[in-house]
């Protein structure tokens, strides 16, 4: 006897489905971070279904987390029908699955569409019209509205037609991230001036437990580079000096040119005058220093800071005798510290601190790095009493 919500082999299909949802978002979320259009093989028939399903998802939401559901499943287990969506009418097709996808759509797939701010109904099989114990093929006779024909053409163009379950559901994603970004929400730019609440929203923001998100080792560069932004108009040190803009999160500094995550350069020459490598998490190390040295070893850099927020942040004697070495050899001040630490110093330099969240703010929502759980979760922390 099958247990429910296992396959034969005893493979958790709750877990398989959660990796096929997840592998199809990560390479929707490529094709969308690079504006690019989806080259996926896939029939004009089955792109236009899903086309409609992802236009109707908020109208339509059971249906969509149904077809969510089937092409996960189908991903996890491809010798199942999905069309035979429960036991009772599975005896009628050679390919059971030997469960109701219902509970795969309640226990896992509801609680991942909503952590990615994705329409989606508490279960695929919420309302009548689709939990009758009928096939979803073509001639299925249930009223289920606008998204009928899309709804069961999906259905047929993978299991009568071959069409790949990966793909559709990678250009769902897709689909969805187009429309979610299309109605992006208004983010909340605090007032105060208190460092220490500046700080701590910052390091909440940063360290927060992400659910889907990839990106947020990319959130300190951003708070660092919005103060620099304020710094720059402020301090006379800076006279003369230009903050560049960031290079995409995924172009690598061979590609660019770039010595740091953040640069200020001298507007006669373009010369980097001062630059900031940032780590998110990992712990200052030879390794990291040494790749400092090497990419101002060329250049006439006044200041080079190396910045983690990882708590060994510091030079111990060790580490700190190699970057007097590197100082001596270059003439360039390396500094190593604490991205957290430094925010708090470089505030205090400020006229208004709270100038910096417009710059953040104004950061988080143009960064292709970011996610629309980023966004969500700086409103959720900055509004929080």
């Amino acid at each position: 006897m099958v247990r429910r919500g296992h396959d034969e082999a005893g493979y958790d299909v709750h877990q398989r489905v959660a990796e096929a949802l997840d592998a199809a978002f990560d390479e929707a979320e490529q094709i969308f971070s690079i504006d690019g259009i989806p080259s996926l093989d896939i029939s004009s028939r089955l792109k236009s279904s899903l086309e409609k399903l992802s236009e109707l998802s908020q109208k339509a939401s059971t249906g969509f987390t149904n077809i969510v559901t089937c092409l996960a499943i189908k991903i996890a287990k491809p010798d199942v029908d999905i069309r035979y969506h429960q036991v009772q009418i599975q005896k009628d097709t050679e390919r059971p699955a030997g469960f109701n996808f219902r509970g795969v759509s309640e226990k896992t797939v509801y609680g991942w569409l909503n952590s990615r701010a994705f329409s989606g109904a508490k279960s695929g099989w919420q309302t009548r019209t689709f939990e009758r114990p009928k096939p979803y093929m073509m001639s299925y006779d249930e009223n289920i509205g606008d998204i009928k024909e899309a709804f069961l053409s999906v259905f047929d163009e993978i299991e009568e037609h071959e069409g790949s379950a990966h793909n559709a559901l990678v250009y769902l994603m897709y689909l969805q991230l187009v429309l979610r970004e299309s109605n992006k929400i208004v983010l909340s730019i605090p007032r105060t001036q208190d460092i220490q609440l500046i700080v701590q929203l910052f390091e909440r923001h940063f360290f927060y437990k992400y659910k889907g998100s990839k990106g947020a080792s990319r959130l300190p560069v951003l708070a660092l580079h919005a103060i620099y932004s304020v710094m720059l108009g402020q301090l006379e040190r800076f006279d003369g000096m230009a903050l560049k803009p960031l290079e995409e999160h995924s172009a690598a500094d061979s590609q660019t040119g770039a010595i740091g995550d953040i640069e200020v350069v001298r507007i006669a020459t373009n010369e980097v005058f001062e630059a900031i490598e940032v780590k998110h998490d990992i712990p200052l190390s030879e390794k990291i220093i040494t790749d400092s040295a090497q990419k101002i070893m060329n250049r006439s850099v006044d200041r080079y800071y190396i910045l983690t927020t990882n708590s060994n942040c510091e030079p111990d004697d060790r580490l700190q005798g190699q970057i007097s070495k590197i100082k001596a050899m270059y003439n360039c001040q390396m500094i190593a510290n604490g991205v957290m630490s430094s925010l708090r110093y470089y505030l205090r330099l400020l006229a208004d601190p709270s100038a910096v969240f417009q710059k953040y703010v104004d950061l988080l929502a143009s960064d292709k790095s970011i996610s629309h759980e980023h966004r969500e979760i700086w409103n959720r922390l900055a509004t929080a009493s």
